[in-house]
């Protein structure tokens, strides 16, 4: 089974869950010396995370997500197809001769409120919305109606992570909408042509309350765009015309302003979302700090004669390091570092406890939220078998700018080798620590 680079991560995003669960387990399903040491550490996890999802199954349960994910697309495509159409029918549908403004308006309108709704939601996306969360919404339906793998519910999950971690949340929604509603317009456009190549629909200029001069300004400004594209022209109310030619010229310009201002801008969002989406794609890059990704390149490592730590820090660079602290702060916090090597503490952890900085963009968010809001005292809780590299020391560097008081709890555990190094460098910057 080939997996494509958006699966490849997904599947690592899965086997690095499975891996926080029980990693015991996990290692003894899998040797670790397969994997090739000249490959680069996220290249490492994502075979050894495409190679367990084949023998262990997951490869078929994603398989049977991409069955899934292909009727649910099929669904919704002749769902908006059938929409569309019976947009158009019922503006013909209306007695005759029909309001060539009022048609208008039928048919451009909920395509524009939907697209302005877009708009004001695409800026605070952080869960799937619209189209994409109905999508997500039956899907979740159908494999629980239909469906008995336990796995689903992990690969959903994953699916999940995978996207907010690498940006394409916001891409994929907007790929949905644009695609959505362009199936819309373009079925309701094409109707409108077929019906009107073929019956014979009279059409004027109805109103109640506007008058003429008015009617003639909203259809010269309706008219801009077509005019300045396909050169198309609008029977104007003040205008002296037959009725044969007045009904052929409204036809024309009522499809024209249908495919201006309904499909080709849809279009045009589509295309530019699903370029985004790729973009976004061809960018994935692995986090390897993450609890899960971090331990088994850990083990990797000790496996290996000369195991080779990423920015290990191997010379006196921790001990150039500055730490200072806040004059004055309020209030408590607590955090694990990368992960957090006791679950059984961290199912019940006290009140001012943040949660695992797990990533880059969740240590910054930390720290600047100790610089905005300094404490009187910061609790770091850090595995003993972590390397005390220089991104960590700096890390504890930053965070103590933002507090009163620094500790450091040592939570060790197997293979903790490196709770001497971790003594030392924290002694050496006068960091009070306990060992658990």
């Amino acid at each position: 089974m080939v997996f494509s680079r958006f699966e490849q991560f997904w599947l690592a995003e899965y086997q690095r869950q499975q891996d926080q669960t029980d990693l015991p387990k996990q290692v003894q399903a899998f040797d670790l010396r397969q994997l090739d040491p000249q490959q680069s550490p996220s290249q490492q996890l994502l075979t050894r995370a495409t190679t367990i999802a084949k023998h262990s199954g997951v490869a078929a349960s994603l398989a049977a997500w991409r069955q899934h994910l292909r009727l649910i697309t099929l669904c919704f495509v002749l769902v908006a197809l059938v929409l569309g159409s019976l947009a158009s029918q019922a503006v013909l549908s209306q007695p005759q001769p029909l309001s060539l403004l009022f048609a208008l308006i039928l048919l451009l309108l909920p395509n524009a409120v939907m697209l302005l709704v877009w708009l004001v939601t695409h800026f605070k996306a952080s869960k799937p919305r619209g189209i994409a969360a109905l999508g997500f919404s039956v899907s979740g339906w159908f494999r629980r109606k239909f469906s008995s793998d336990e796995r689903a519910e992990g690969l959903r999950q994953a699916w999940l992570q995978n996207v907010y971690d690498h940006g394409l949340l916001k891409p994929f929604i907007a790929l949905t909408s644009h695609g959505f509603w362009f199936l819309i317009s373009l079925s309701s456009w094409l109707t409108l042509l077929f019906y009107l190549s073929f019956n014979d629909y009279q059409f004027h200029w109805a109103t109640t309350i506007l008058s003429a001069p008015q009617l003639v300004t909203i259809a010269e400004q309706l008219n801009s765009l077509p005019s300045l594209f396909l050169n198309s022209q609008v029977p104007l109310p003040n205008e002296t015309l037959t009725d044969a030619s007045f009904a052929n010229l409204a036809g024309r310009w009522l499809a024209t302003c249908v495919l201006i201002y309904a499909v080709l801008p849809r279009a045009l969002l589509m295309i530019f979302s699903w370029l985004w989406l790729e973009l976004r794609r061809r960018q994935m890059q692995l986090d390897t700090s993450k609890a899960g990704h971090f331990a088994i390149l850990q083990l990797l490592q000790k496996q290996h004669q000369q195991p080779k730590v990423v920015d290990a820090d191997q010379g006196n660079t921790s001990e150039q390091l500055s730490f200072s602290y806040a004059a004055q702060g309020k209030g408590t916090r607590s955090a694990s570092l990368d992960y957090e090597a006791n679950d059984k503490w961290q199912a019940e952890p006290p009140h001012d406890y943040v949660g695992v900085l797990d990533s880059r963009a969740r240590k910054q968010e930390f720290v600047a939220e100790l610089k905005a809001n300094p404490r009187q005292h910061v609790d770091v809780r850090v595995a003993a078998n972590l390397t005390p590299d220089r991104a960590s020391m700096a890390l504890l560097a930053a965070i103590a700018q933002g507090t009163v008081e620094l500790s450091v709890q040592l939570v060790c555990s197997d293979g903790s080798t490196y709770l001497q190094q971790w003594q030392r460098l924290l002694d050496s910057h006068g960091v009070p620590h306990v060992t658990l």
